[in-house]
């Protein structure tokens, strides 16, 4: 599953991909990329050999050779290195104008309401055991197809304000989205979210501002699936303080064999660190515990539930990413190049699809119609332990070149 390095060789129609009103030249002189017409002419010419290096994959020396053999550019290693770290910005810009176009022809709706996935993946550098970069990916689930991007390094933290939200749009998000102060923002915007969270990923208060026990709250429930009604500490000190964020705890109990699997799970990590696990990290891994906005009159717990299982998909985007972009093997350890060698990889892998023609030209329910009926959506099994009864998204997997 690769990219045909022919892509390049057929410059007018890569070319026709890019937004029509993004500007190569001018955006290339406002970053910096390209500030005088010497071995490179052109901010096109710049762009052509930043694709040929990162996007198919050859070395700085072979990029020379192909350049100089096509007649774009002569220059050495080096100049072409320093070319590229200082197009770096520009490239991840031209990633940006790219995406946003595309969400731009279809965006996706449920009942109204625009499903949407937040994660990030990590990527390696040459010879590293551990995450150098960090991909935090919007995905539109209606439409199959990356809608937002933001690469940072591995400082950069996995949180729900990577993503800009609009009204009417829905976020999913794991455990590690369950952050206090960036709940707020996403409700203040018009949307609303469903992440998971573990026991103590939150501090938790009743709705009057009492201690909340979790624990004794799931002892007392007796139906599988049911919510609680939840206040969450922020930790605001700004006066006067906001009114409080009063949100819904969705939570359903696991079935005996995955509850099991959780526990050894559980217990053979603790004792691979060598401790004791925590008896209340035994007892949470029996429940699944999402906190939601979503209104309740309009979203019951089951279809809280259904919607979180959605999440899955944007495991899609990821293996196209990393098949198709093929962004486990980066070769650059000096940080500007290597975000240079994404950037492109990024830019040459949306294109290629789109060239193929697999970005659907339109939702499966309609360009944007929130009148439209809900999508047709068949049922998946994962970690929530059930098929969906009602809703649980299923969008097709785009192939490659």
């Amino acid at each position: 599953m690769k990219i045909r390095p022919e892509i390049l060789d057929h410059w007018p129609e890569v070319r026709a991909q890019f937004p029509a009103g993004f500007d190569l030249e001018a955006t290339a002189r406002l970053r910096g990329a390209f500030t005088r017409a010497r071995e490179i002419k052109n901010a096109e010419t710049l762009l052509r050999l930043a694709l040929a290096y990162g996007g198919l994959g050859m070395s700085l020396r072979e990029t020379c050779a192909w350049a100089e053999a096509g007649g774009l550019a002569r220059l050495s290693d080096p100049s072409l290195l320093e070319r590229l770290c200082k197009a770096a910005p520009w490239l991840g810009d031209i990633v940006a104008a790219l995406i946003a176009e595309q969400a731009k022809v279809a965006v996706g709706r449920w009942a109204g309401y625009r499903l949407r996935a937040l994660d990030g993946t990590s990527i390696c550098e040459p010879g590293a055991d551990r995450t150098t970069w960090r991909l935090h990916v919007g995905y539109d689930l209606a439409t199959g197809q990356v809608d937002q991007l933001e690469l940072t390094d591995v400082h950069g933290a996995e949180n729900l304000q990577r993503l800009t939200y609009a009204p009417g749009d829905i976020v999913l998000g794991d455990r590690y989205y369950a952050r206090p102060r960036d709940l707020r923002p996403v409700i203040e915007a018009g949307a609303d979210f469903i992440v998971r969270t573990g026991w103590n990923s939150l501090r938790l208060l009743q709705a009057n501002g009492e201690p909340f026990d979790l624990f004794a709250a799931l002892a007392a429930q007796a139906e599988q699936e049911g919510e609680l009604q939840v206040r969450v500490h922020e930790g605001l000190t700004k006066n006067p303080l906001p009114e409080p964020l009063i949100l819904r705890l969705v939570v359903r109990r696991k079935p005996p064999e995955q509850a099991e699997a959780e526990r050894k799970r559980l217990l053979k990590d603790a004792k691979k660190r060598g401790k004791q696990p925590d008896p209340r990290s035994l007892e949470a891994a029996k429940y699944i515990l999402l906190l939601t906005s979503l209104p309740a009159a309009i979203f019951p717990p089951a279809d809280v539930l259904a919607l979180y299982r959605c999440r899955w998909q944007i495991e899609l985007a990821f293996k196209r990413f990393k098949s198709l972009a093929g962004l486990d093997t980066l070769p650059a350890k000096k940080p500007e190049l290597a975000r240079a060698w994404i950037y492109a990889r990024l830019i040459v892998a949306i294109i290629a699809e789109q060239i193929a023609g697999q970005v659907p030209d339109s939702s499966p329910s309609g360009l944007g119609d929130a009148a439209s009926e809900p999508v047709a959506l068949a049922p998946h099994e994962d970690s929530l332990g059930h098929g969906s009864r009602r809703h649980s998204w299923t969008t097709p997997v785009a192939g490659c070149l």
